[in-house]
């Protein structure tokens, strides 16, 4: 069940890229190759969450509302 899990979300990761390729194309030509790819893998790492904020806001009591 794990493998399935890292498969779908590799095929979700695919799909995004898809839907946003015209974008990724003209990042892929102003980075070039090797940054491109230290792009994505920085950006599948998530580095910009604040380990600091996220702890504060998971701290706080949690609450639904309906509307």
């Amino acid at each position: 069940m794990k493998g399935y899990h890292y498969l779908m979300r590799l095929a979700h990761t695919i799909n995004i890229l898809a839907q946003y390729s015209e974008c990724i194309v003209r990042v892929y030509y102003t980075l070039g190759v090797r940054r491109f790819i230290h792009f994505v893998r920085q950006t599948m790492a998530a580095p910009w969450l604040d380990a600091s904020l996220v702890k504060e806001h998971l701290d706080r009591p949690f609450q639904l509302r309906l509307i």
